[in-house]
């Protein structure tokens, strides 16, 4: 049984309206405390939409297709089916209407007047997904970075419209087991579509984010405990002064006390640079981290490994 864990962190530069919605006049950003600070919050709902976005641009299988013009999911199939559709399968479903059956299902058991006359409703189909994938925080505090905009033309109270940013980059985590997938050659597009997203925040092309990894780590192994989660940090050398990110002390002495065998490591991007973990997989590129990555996969899993794309 293998699981494939990853914290990937993004590119630097300017969010906002990471959720997707607004306040009157007022474009917030999600925050919430780390580490006992303020930080500027991506939603996990978010990147998951993104990865099935991508997915859907791919012209990979998914039962939801997001349309643009209607700004809402449209699904293809409310029977669902994993076998067919990608995001069924990783990302899994719940139909909305099953606390009614449930409870159409528990009067028809306890009613004995409708006992023989009533069959009870059958319980909706469900299924978790076999990916997981958690909110991302940004790498330093919030500074409460505000600016503002003035519609154009006739002015009146609602003209203004303020806007919060944040200067930063965001690291989230991800799990996947491989076991829970009904085409494990699926966890190849899994990957894909995380080196390759890049519209979550808002779901539109007002404010432009690139969420695509400048740095990864991931763990492929047989542990279902993935010990590498929010692996990146960037401390402040002095008041609103940051170092540039780099691999947290907790991960290297998990390393150093046996916890994480380095084996099991992939470290790419540019926090390869200065990483010094011993026998851990650790490329400057991108795409010969994941491509290594693959190779294992594939010989592990014992599926052939996807042709590479140019």
């Amino acid at each position: 049984m293998y699981y494939l864990f990853g914290t990937l962190m993004t590119q630097y530069g300017s969010a906002s309206l990471n959720h997707g919605q607004r306040k009157g006049n007022v474009s917030p950003l999600q925050k919430a405390k780390w580490h006992n600070k303020i930080h500027s919050v991506v939603n996990s709902d978010a990147i998951r939409w993104s990865l099935r976005y991508y997915w859907q641009q791919q012209g990979y299988p998914v039962n939801r297709n997001w349309n643009g013009d209607e700004f809402r999911n449209n699904l293809l199939d409310d029977r669902y089916d994993p076998v067919k559709f990608i995001d069924d399968d990783v990302l899994g479903y719940l139909r909305t209407e099953a606390a009614r059956s449930e409870v159409v299902e528990e009067v028809n058991e306890n009613d004995s007047d409708n006992e023989e006359n009533e069959q009870p409703q059958p319980r909706p189909s469900q299924r978790l997904g076999a990916l997981g994938v958690n909110r991302a925080f940004s790498l330093t505090p919030f500074d409460g970075g505000v600016t503002f905009n003035s519609k154009s033309g006739e002015k009146d109270r609602t003209s203004l419209h303020f806007i919060e940013f944040h200067n930063t980059r965001y690291q989230y985590v991800f799990g996947l087991d491989c076991n829970h997938l009904k085409d494990k050659s699926r966890i190849f597009q899994v990957l894909e579509g995380l080196m390759s997203i890049r519209k979550v925040g808002g779901h539109n092309n007002v404010f432009c984010y690139d969420f695509s990894p400048e740095s990864m780590v991931f763990r492929w192994t047989e542990n279902s405990s993935p010990d590498i989660f929010y692996c990146f940090e960037q401390l402040e050398t002095r008041p609103g002064v940051y170092a540039e990110p780099s691999i947290s002390n907790n991960l290297t002495e998990s390393v150093n006390l046996g916890d994480v065998d380095p084996d099991e490591l992939w470290i790419g991007g540019k926090i390869a640079k200065n990483c010094e973990l011993k026998n851990a997989h650790i490329f400057p590129g991108k795409r010969d981290t994941i491509s290594e990555l693959e190779t294992v996969i594939a010989r592990d899993l014992k599926i052939p490994k996807p042709a590479t794309k140019k």
